[in-house]
């Protein structure tokens, strides 16, 4: 599957099929369907029963069953927590460690695809290997992929995904034929989120910056969200002790949707909010909560522009910090508190 605001690309990028690159990078913000497209056209170039140049993987030849089950002999796939394997979702912890899914793509994953890229392909077709997201790649590892770039198999087909192309080695960036997915047209994102029968998606895809599969996810969340808005509309009133002591309850309830409501939710949510205070301050304008623009022009009011940038600072610090293991309380009052601070005086 892919969406109606990648057709134009997928479009071009089959109809020259022939003449493929051996290596793409499909770049843009996260979001907007990006591995799913990235998918979407490694089973495509797999299958074996596509009659149409442009048209989307069969989904009933031996090729596309297996792809579907995970286990294509010519498909891998590389990203973080896992070694090398297939089409299969890496598993969330190490087997029997209870340790956390690792955020990097390591060093032996890249070389493990060593022996897979040594022999012939099993159908005889092509070979893909799918990395994603390619800024998980360290030096080492990005270093250690590039002689597979540099040395290109006919019959082999890269596919990396990235978040944040800055992010990657300029070695890198220059082996590939880069393919740059924008935020999504609104009407279309719209359009797609309400034929899924999502609420308040007007609401929704404005706070996941225009993004339609980031709000998505989160619509299992927006009871939780509309609660959020509340506290931090009354934080005087309430408190900071208080509502953490309500957000500290939210991470023990467990996930409600495929985003977690943990605390890095909670300090991107805060950070939403406070760039839009300091948005209204400066220009006039928010980004994220245009239905609130009433509530929040009122809080803007009373808020330093000095603190909300100085607040903004601290909120991507503590970001940084917020899936270490603190403890929840006192992470939660820390962050409230240095929010609170920033409606004591305008200046």
């Amino acid at each position: 599957m892919i969406f109606v605001w990648q057709e134009q690309h997928w479009a071009r990028l089959l109809g020259r099929r022939d003449r493929m690159p051996h290596a793409l990078l499909l770049a843009g913000p996260q979001g907007g369907g990006k591995t799913v497209f990235a998918e979407a056209l490694a089973r495509r170039m797999l299958c074996e029963g596509a009659v149409e140049e442009t048209s989307q993987a069969c989904g009933q030849c031996p090729s596309c069953n297996w792809f579907a089950s995970g286990n294509h002999p010519d498909f891998r796939r590389v990203e973080p927590g896992g070694g090398e394997v297939g089409n299969e979702e890496a598993s969330e912890a190490e087997t029997g460690s209870g340790k956390k899914k690792s955020d990097q793509i390591r060093i032996d994953q890249i070389r493990q695809l060593d022996d897979f890229l040594a022999v012939g392909t099993h159908r005889s077709g092509m070979r893909v290997i799918l990395i994603q997201p390619a800024e998980a790649m360290n030096a080492a590892t990005a270093n250690a992929l590039l002689k597979a770039l540099e040395e290109p198999i006919a019959t082999t087909l890269f596919i990396l995904v990235t978040h944040n192309k800055k992010r990657l080695l300029p070695t890198i960036l220059s082996r590939c034929h880069v393919i740059n997915f924008p935020k999504p047209d609104e009407a279309q994102s719209l359009a797609w989120m309400r034929q899924g029968g999502l609420e308040k998606a007007d609401e929704l895809l404005p706070h996941a910056g225009g993004m339609p599969l980031l709000a998505s996810a989160e619509a299992g969340l927006l009871a939780k969200l509309d609660d959020f808005h509340r506290d931090v509309q009354q934080i005087a009133q309430i408190g900071p002790v208080s509502i953490a002591g309500k957000w500290e309850a939210w991470l023990k309830e467990g996930n409600e949707s495929d985003v977690s409501l943990d605390k890095r939710t909670l300090v991107i949510w805060l950070q939403k909010w406070v760039f839009d205070l300091l948005s209204l301050r400066l220009c006039s304008r928010v980004l994220y909560h245009p239905r609130k623009l009433k509530e929040m022009r009122a809080i803007a009011a009373k808020a330093s522009v000095v603190a909300l940038f100085d607040c903004y600072n601290e909120l991507l610090r503590i970001k940084a910090v917020a899936q270490h293991p603190l403890n929840p309380r006192l992470f939660l009052e820390d962050m409230l508190s240095r929010y609170a601070r920033t409606l004591r005086g305008v200046n």
